[in-house]
């Protein structure tokens, strides 16, 4: 089977390589797990990265994946109790009519694409007899929804619990006896310099303050220094190799960051202003010689939402809080509607 095996005191982590896998979703591994694990009577926890029915859908003809009109997302699918799929923007929650052909082309070879927890519970009902509770957001967000939550867990018996990465923190009087991430890269596709960090963090603090013995991690890139320090537990080494990265290429805390927004329900207006501040930038910094500043301008994670096209410039180096007093004082940014964080976290 395509798995590297981490040993601890009490602890063994299985990290597979999903790219080797027959099936992108379950590897062979994790069936003959989950199917064991019934068998003996033990629990199951799966996390998996979204919410609702399917993450979207895609036609196979075209590749055209609905979006949301007002957020440019990917439209996710929730099943209602009826059977009846709706199409969910977890952004600004519009909602939309599942469709039965692609819009774009109305071709009928459309497709969900990655599991959410209805289709896991789904298919753990379907393939491996057993009914899954599903947590998420909704069902933990105030403290009696928690208790609640925890009280139908332990009252119901259940084997398995599908969920989000809420349950990186263990539940109170249920421990697990396997824990299975379907997809642990889930960090790693956002464009950020803090990308591998918070999945470090997800998988470390995982690992670490549950009570579990087996620990079953799916990649598609097992190589990756975030996944396999943590499958190593090894936090010293992760944060030796991550400084050095920031180090280089100037990423805090070895460098400050200030990111400036600009957003508008006209697009063009967004290109024109946040092109005209982008320049006035690169003038002041040169006048006042700040070459070693890094200015330049790059569209957010989620381009449009709300209705309003976003933009971001980007001030990293060692002399931003200097600059961005100049700035203030040349500049009348917010009487302009640019929106400032002078100590960004993330680029995102």
């Amino acid at each position: 089977m395509n798995y590297e095996l981490f040993q601890h005191p009490d602890t063994h982590i299985f990290l597979v390589d999903m790219s080797k896998e027959l099936n992108h979703y379950f590897s062979e591994i994790v069936d003959q797990s989950i199917r064991k694990q019934l068998r003996e009577g033990k629990k199951i926890w799966i996390m998996v990265n979204k919410k609702g029915y399917s993450q979207g859908i895609i036609c196979h003809h075209c590749g055209h994946i609905p979006q949301c009109k007002k957020c440019s997302v990917a439209i996710s699918y929730h099943k209602q109790l009826n059977g009846e799929m709706i199409g969910l923007c977890h952004i600004c929650k519009t909602q939309y009519n599942f469709p039965h052909e692609c819009p774009h082309c109305h071709s009928k070879e459309i497709k969900n694409f990655w599991l959410g927890t209805q289709q896991v519970a789904e298919i753990m009902k379907r393939e491996y007899q057993t009914d899954a509770f599903i947590i998420e957001s909704e069902r933990l967000n105030s403290p009696s929804k928690i208790k609640n939550a925890t009280e139908e867990i332990q009252n119901a018996e259940y084997q398995v619990i599908v969920g989000t990465s809420l349950l990186s923190q263990p539940i109170r009087e249920y421990p697990l006896d396997v824990i299975i991430f379907l997809n642990a890269d889930i960090w790693l596709n956002i464009p950020d310099f803090k990308a591998s960090e918070n999945n470090f963090n997800l998988l470390y603090e995982t690992f670490t303050k549950h009570q579990t013995k087996h620990f079953i991690v799916q990649s598609f890139n097992p190589d990756q220094h975030s996944l396999r320090f943590a499958c190593k537990l090894d936090a010293e080494g992760f944060y030796e190799k991550e400084h050095a990265f920031r180090k280089e290429y100037n990423y805090p805390p070895f460098a400050d960051l200030c990111v400036i927004l600009y957003k508008n329900e006209i697009e063009e207006k967004v290109f024109k202003k946040v092109d005209t501040l982008h320049k006035d930038l690169l003038y002041l910094a040169e006048k006042y010689e700040m070459k070693d500043l890094e200015i330049y301008s790059t569209p957010p994670l989620i381009y449009k939402m709300f209705g309003k096209y976003r933009y971001n410039i980007i001030i990293k180096g060692k002399n931003v809080r200097n600059f961005m007093d100049i700035v203030y004082s040349k500049l009348n940014l917010n009487a302009k509607w640019f929106k400032i964080n002078w100590d960004a976290d993330t680029i995102v």
